[in-house]
């Protein structure tokens, strides 16, 4: 899921976000949140829509199926 990582860090970044506070509003631990963003892991199912509705983009987006991010 590298693309889900860079697009996740993307979002983030052109919006002022920061990692924390996408951890804090999923409810985990910020470490758990950087391994999926640097793919040693992967979000379980259930935490892509979230992100994805945090972010304001499309699962599909973050998972790489499309390029368009709305």
């Amino acid at each position: 899921m590298q693309i889900f990582g860079e697009r996740v860090k993307k979002e983030l970044k052109e919006q002022g976000r920061k990692q924390s506070e996408l951890a804090a509003y999923l409810n985990v631990r910020q470490s758990t949140l950087s391994e999926w963003l640097n793919d040693h892991n992967e979000p379980p199912m259930s935490a892509i829509p979230k992100i994805a509705a945090y972010l304001g983009v499309t699962a599909d987006y973050l998972l790489g199926m499309s390029d368009e991010w709305k």
